[in-house]
C-alpha cells in the first residue's frame, strides 16, 4: 500500500509538472490558429485587392477600344447602321477577347446599331450610365441588370464619343456575368478561397461557387459588410455567417474605390481548421505521447525509487537483528545512491565499532584474568609465608632465616600490588583528565642518569651490565621529574625482566632537532613484529615461551605512552625477535617561565618506587 502510494505521488509531481508544457502547448497551438486565420486573412485581401486592380484594368482596356472605335465612327458622318455593323465586325475578333457584343446609341438615348443587328431602337434614357454620361462623364459602368436583347445578366460598359466637347454617340459593350471569371488569374487564388464582385447597388455581380443566382438571391442585406467596402472602406471580418450557405467565413472586402464597387474574398473557418486539423492533431498526438511517456517515466522511476527504498529498510531490519554484514547494494549514480552508501558507510562503521567494543571487551576480559591472577599471585605467596610463619618454632636456629626471607617476599608481592593499583588508578586518572602534572626546568641528562645507576643491585642478580652514556653533560627542559622517573624505571624494569643473564642495558641521551632523545636499549629476547603496533595498547601482552618467566598486567607500556604524551613527547619502539629491544623517548626542548621553573636536581630519588616498580625482580 505504501509503495502504491509513492508510486502515485511520483506520477502525480510528474503529471503537474507537465501542466505548465500542456498549456504552453495549446497556447502553441492556439497561436497557430490565429497565426493561419491571420495569414488567410491577409492572403484573402490580396486576392481581393488583386481581383480589384485586374477588373479595373479590364476596365481600361474597354473603355481605351471603345474610344477608338467611338472616334472612327464618328468620323465618318456618312456611316448608316449598316456601315456601323460592318465595322464592328470588322473589329471583333481582334479587339474583343471575351467576345463581348458592341452597341452603338445615339447621343439622344437609343441604341440604333449592334454587332449582329441594326435598327435596334432600344431606348436607355432611363439607364443609370447613360444619365452619368449625358451628365459629363465618359467612362461609365452600369449596375447588373437583364439584357433588354437576349435577357441575359450582363454588366453594360459604356464610353461617351464626344467631339469639341459635344455628345455625339455612345460605344457600348455588354459584360456577361458569367464571362468575368475569364478574365481573372485563378493560378494565384488560393483554393479554399470564395472570391467575387459586387455593384455599387450592393448585388452580386459575380461569384466563384455560385453561379446560378436569381437577382432576389443577389442582393447583399443591409447590415452586410458590403456595403462598408462600397464607401471605400476594407472591412476585414474574422467570423461572420455567410448568406449563402450560413456558414461560419472569414471575410474581406475590398472597395474599387474607381467605380464604386467592391470584391471580396472569403474563407470558410471549417475548411480552414480541417487544412490546419493534421498540424493540431499531430500536437495533440505528441502532447499525449508525451503524457504516456512520462506516466511510463514516473512508473518505472518510482520502481527504481521504491526498490531501493525497499533495500534500505531491508538492510535496517537485518542491521537491528544484528546482521551487520549484510549491504543496500543500491549502487546508483543519484541521490538514493549517496544515500544507500552513506548507509552502507554506518554500517561498517557501526560493525567497526562494534569490533573495537568486542575487541575491548576481550581485552577487558584479559584484563580481568590477568589481573585475578596478578592479584592471587601475590596474595598467595603472602599467605603461604603467614602460614610458614605461623609453623615455625621459635626457638628453632633457622627460624630467624627463614622469618627474614619471608618477611621480604611478603614485602616484595606487597608492592607488586601496590604497583598493579597505582598503575589503575594512574590510568584512570589519565583518562578523566584528573592527572597532576606539574612540569619545570630540571637538568634530564642528571635525573635519567641518577634513576639509571639506582636500579644496578637490580641489574647485578642477573649479571646484566647497565651502560649510561650521553653526548651532553647537563641538557634543562621542561619535565615532570616524578613522571619521568616512573617512565624510565618502567623501561629499565621491562628490560631486566626480559633480558637474559649475561646480557646487557644501553641508555643514551642525545640532542638533535629541537628534541631530547632517550634510548634504552637492551639485547634480550626481543619481541615479536606482528605484536610491535599493540604493546602500548591497554591490557595488551606479548604471548612468548619466555611469557611465563615474566608476566605483567600489560598496563604498564601503556601508562608509559599516556605520560610521554602529557609532556609533548613521543615513544616508539624497534626490536627483532631473539636480538633484543629499544624504545625510543623524545621530548621537546623547551623550558618554561614559572616561578618554580627551576627544580633541584639533587633530589633523592625515591627509594620505594624503585622497589614498587622492581617488585617482581627479587633480590
Amino acid at each position: 500500500m505504501k509503495s502504491k502510494n509513492i508510486r502515485l505521488k511520483m506520477i502525480y509531481i510528474i503529471f503537474v509538472t507537465l501542466i505548465p508544457l500542456s498549456i504552453l502547448k495549446f497556447v502553441d497551438i492556439k497561436s497557430q490558429l490565429e497565426l493561419s486565420i491571420e495569414t488567410e486573412v491577409r492572403e484573402n485581401q490580396d486576392i481581393a485587392a488583386m481581383i480589384s486592380s485586374v477588373f479595373v484594368n479590364f476596365l481600361e482596356r474597354i473603355w481605351d477600344n471603345q474610344y477608338t472605335i467611338g472616334n472612327s465612327i464618328t468620323a465618318h458622318d456618312d456611316w448608316n447602321n449598316d456601315n456601323i455593323r460592318e465595322y464592328f465586325n470588322s473589329i471583333n475578333s481582334n479587339n474583343n477577347p471575351l467576345n463581348m457584343k458592341y452597341y452603338w446609341a445615339t447621343k439622344d438615348g437609343t441604341i440604333t446599331s449592334g454587332l449582329y443587328n441594326n435598327n435596334l431602337g432600344i431606348d436607355i434614357r432611363d439607364t443609370t450610365y447613360y444619365n452619368e454620361i449625358l451628365s459629363g462623364k465618359e467612362k461609365v459602368i452600369g449596375d447588373l441588370q437583364y439584357s433588354s436583347i437576349n435577357g441575359e445578366l450582363i454588366v453594360p460598359i459604356a464610353r461617351g464619343i464626344r467631339v469639341g466637347g459635344e455628345l455625339k454617340g455612345i460605344v457600348i459593350n455588354a459584360l456577361r456575368a458569367d464571362d468575368i471569371e475569364e478574365m481573372i488569374p485563378l493560378g494565384g487564388i488560393s483554393g479554399k478561397s470564395t472570391y467575387g464582385i459586387i455593384d455599387k447597388k450592393g448585388t452580386y455581380v459575380y461569384c466563384s461557387i455560385i453561379k446560378q443566382m436569381s437577382m432576389e438571391e443577389r442582393k447583399t442585406v443591409l447590415d452586410s459588410p458590403d456595403i462598408m467596402a462600397l464607401k471605400g472602406q476594407i472591412v476585414r471580418t474574422n467570423s461572420r455567417y455567410s448568406q449563402f450557405d450560413e456558414k461560419e467565413k472569414m471575410e474581406i472586402k475590398y472597395p474599387i474605390e474607381e467605380i464604386g464597387w467592391s470584391t471580396f474574398a472569403i474563407t470558410s473557418i471549417e475548411e480552414l481548421l480541417i487544412d490546419n486539423r493534421q498540424t493540431f492533431t499531430k500536437d495533440i498526438l505528441i502532447l499525449i505521447f508525451f503524457y504516456f511517456l512520462s506516466f511510463i517515466t514516473a512508473v518505472l522511476v518510482s520502481e527504481g525509487f521504491i526498490k531501493s527504498i525497499d533495500k534500505l529498510k531491508d538492510t535496517a531490519n537485518k542491521v537491528t537483528k544484528g546482521d551487520l554484514n549484510v549491504r543496500t547494494e543500491i549502487h546508483n549514480d543519484d541521490y538514493l545512491g549517496d544515500v544507500g552508501q552513506a548507509f552502507d558507510s554506518m554500517i561498517e562503521a557501526v560493525d567497526g565499532k562494534v569490533k573495537e567494543v568486542e575487541e575491548y571487551n576481550n581485552l577487558k576480559s584479559q584484563f580481568l584474568a590477568t589481573m585475578s591472577h596478578e592479584l592471587k599471585t601475590p596474595l598467595n605467596i603472602i599467605l603461604g609465608c603467614v602460614q610458614l610463619l605461623e609453623n615455625c618454632d621459635v626457638e628453632d636456629e633457622e627460624f630467624i632465616h627463614y622469618f627474614n626471607k619471608y618477611i621480604y617476599m611478603q614485602k616484595q608481592n606487597s608492592y607488586r600490588l601496590l604497583r598493579l593499583i597505582n598503575n589503575i588508578i594512574d590510568i584512570n586518572k589519565l583518562e578523566t583528565n584528573h592527572f597532576n602534572f606539574r612540569p619545570m626546568n630540571n637538568d634530564i641528562v642528571k635525573v635519567v642518569e641518577d634513576i639509571t645507576m639506582s636500579i644496578v643491585e637490580y641489574t647485578k642478580l642477573k649479571n646484566i651490565n647497565i651502560i649510561f652514556d650521553t653526548d651532553m653533560e647537563e641538557k634543562i627542559i621542561a619535565f615532570d621529574s616524578d613522571m619521568m622517573e616512573r617512565i624510565i624505571l618502567n623501561l629499565l624494569s621491562n628490560a631486566i625482566k626480559f633480558t637474559e643473564v649475561g646480557g646487557q642495558i644501553e641508555v643514551n641521551i642525545n640532542n638533535t632537532e629541537g628534541l631530547v632523545i632517550i634510548s634504552v636499549k637492551d639485547n634480550g629476547m626481543g619481541i615479536p613484529e606482528d605484536k610491535l603496533d599493540i604493546i602500548f595498547e591497554r591490557f595488551s601482552q606479548v604471548d612468548s615461551p619466555l611469557k611465563k618467566r615474566a608476566e605483567g598486567s600489560g598496563v604498564g607500556l601503556h601508562l608509559v605512552k599516556a605520560l610521554v604524551e602529557l609532556h609533548e613527547g613521543s615513544i616508539s619502539v624497534k626490536s627483532k625477535l631473539g636480538q633484543g629491544t629499544e624504545f625510543i623517548v623524545g621530548l621537546p626542548d623547551k623550558l618554561i617561565d614559572e616561578f618554580y621553573d627551576m627544580e633541584d636536581s639533587n633530589i633523592p630519588i625515591n627509594t620505594e618506587r624503585i622497589q614498587v616498580e622492581f617488585s617482581d625482580i627479587y633480590v
